[in-house]
């Protein structure tokens, strides 16, 4: 248990790290090739924070594909860090705990720090859980982290830190949560991203395929909070009220990413759209700039007009992506209220109209869910104006509005290691995991069969060389777990030949 009120403690040699995500299916893990790996800018802000502070800082980004807990590990202990800050999601949460335990048995002085969204929505339970972690931060970290630096430096009690969580010795160890720091009013004070502790930014920087233009790609985040009311939505960490980077702020960002080489820009914000002014403020400085670059942004279908999409277009706008989630207006009543299926439509067929790509975020099993609500989603998913869809299996995630009365509405299993969006971890009443896995594959079917994607698709794929290669990595598994799912069904509904075939329990005859 570390003390919280001790001796100056040499905390100088800073590692920010994001450890591996669990996959759905470890055998399957070469699909991660085709998920987002996106460098953090919330470690790279933190990160050019603490160089700012005269700390020696150094980012290990250990969530892209074929990375091991040992191997993120031993790259952070060669490093022989003072302190440690892991940055962790509910799907890396427990992988974060691992690495923490593998350093702390290498370097028993260094001090391990959990921030993130997970132990944002649930703190106490994450120190209880996880002893590899010394202290949790919740909410924004830019001021948390370095007065808990500072006062550990100083041999100061830290019970008092802003947003930390810690272990009570006078309390016989109990994990106590401090009110959190307020948020960062002023985000124009804060440094931009340290891209350049990223090892070979931005050429080794694959994000999703068909999210972007051209390549290499940058991401950036330009604002912190989100209005809506989506019931699947976590805002923990960075709160309801928005804030935002300054036009001219943006601007100096964008011109970093050019002076890297970057070509396409993927705007991480959760809304990039919310403030439509500043969007129009933007693009106008982005054309008078003359930044040469595409770029793709996240929307609420109830932002945009015709006029604000077609600026969008002139300076640089490639993709729109809208989080859609149900075809089934009863469903986003319950979930996502203020979208309307009308209204929804009229803005894709304006996207569309505007000349920009449209990408649906997706999901299915939502609380209230039933095979009617189902069948609605797949019979838009058979004609609603959209090039690509991207669809999940829903999930409760500790912080969002839906997790604290999920059991209302179904079976939850809270394991953490499989809350990761692609496992039906949440069953709604009236429905069965067989019957939700059975529609999760023919949705994809449904839209992924219509003659119009396929042929945007490989459009995208003639203008993007990159594409190929890993098209070709990214579909093998998929191909291969699709062939053995019928394998299995096959050996499970008829008796072969003797001699010939799998037999019912699946081995050789």
């Amino acid at each position: 248990m570390p003390e919280v009120n001790r001796a100056p403690t040499r905390t100088r040699t800073l590692v920010l790290m994001e450890p591996p995500f669990c996959f759905w299916d470890q055998s399957m893990d070469r699909l991660r090739e085709g998920e987002e790996t996106i460098p953090g800018i919330g470690i790279l802000v933190l990160a050019a924070l603490a160089r700012e502070k005269g700390y020696a800082v150094h980012v290990v980004d250990a969530k892209r594909a074929g990375t091991t807990n040992e191997e993120a590990a031993r790259r952070i202990v060669a490093l022989q860090p003072d302190v440690v800050g892991l940055s962790c999601t509910t799907i890396s949460i427990t992988n974060g705990s691992r690495v923490a335990k593998a350093i702390k048995a290498a370097l028993p002085r260094c001090t391990t720090i959990v921030g993130g969204a997970h132990v944002s929505a649930i703190p106490e339970r994450t120190l209880k859980e996880f002893d590899a972690f010394d202290y949790g931060i919740a909410g924004e970290g830019e001021h948390s982290l370095f007065e808990l630096l500072r006062r550990l430096e100083e041999g100061r009690d830290v019970r008092d830190v802003p947003g930390l969580a810690y272990r009570d010795p006078d309390a016989g160890g109990a994990v106590r949560a401090n009110p959190r720091a307020a948020y960062v009013e002023d985000l124009d004070a804060l440094p931009m991203p340290a891209w350049d502790l990223v090892p070979n930014f931005p050429h080794a920087f694959a994000p999703s395929m068909f999210n972007y233009r051209r390549s290499p790609v940058g991401t950036l985040i330009t604002q912190r909070g989100c209005p809506f009311s989506c019931t699947f939505c976590d805002r923990s960490t960075s709160g309801r009220r928005g804030r935002w980077h300054s036009v001219e702020y943006v601007v100096r960002m964008l011109q970093q990413m050019a002076d890297y080489g970057v070509k396409h820009i993927l705007f991480y914000d959760d809304l990039f759209t919310v403030n439509k002014t500043r969007v129009r403020q933007l693009c106008e400085a982005m054309l008078d700039h003359r930044l040469d670059f595409t770029w793709s942004c996240n929307s609420h279908p109830n932002l945009l007009d015709a006029d604000t999409m077609a600026l969008m277009r002139r300076a640089g706008c490639w993709q729109i992506a809208y989080g859609i989630e149900s075809g089934s207006q009863r469903v986003l009543d319950h979930v996502k209220h203020e979208v309307k299926l009308d209204r929804l439509l009229g803005t894709l067929r304006m996207t569309r109209a505007a000349g920009l790509k449209i990408k649906g975020l997706m999901m299915c099993a939502h609380p209230t869910e039933t095979v009617e609500s189902l069948e609605e989603t797949n019979q838009f998913l058979r004609k609603a104006p959209l090039d690509l869809m991207q669809l999940t299996k829903f999930t409760p995630y500790p912080g969002t509005p839906s997790y604290p009365t999920i059991h209302e509405y179904g079976t939850f299993v809270e394991n953490w290691e499989s809350m990761n969006a692609m496992n039906f971890v949440f069953v709604p009443n009236g429905l069965d995991a067989a019957t939700l896995e059975r529609y999760f594959h023919r949705m994809y079917r449904t839209f992924y069969s219509r003659p119009d994607v396929l042929l945007g698709l490989a459009k995208v794929v003639l203008e993007e060389p990159r594409f190929l290669a890993r098209l070709g990595g990214y579909a093998k598994p998929w191909v291969g777990e699709a062939m053995r799912r019928m394998w299995r069904t096959a050996g499970a509904t008829r008796v072969p030949r003797a001699g010939v075939g799998p037999s019912v329990t699946g081995r050789a005859a």
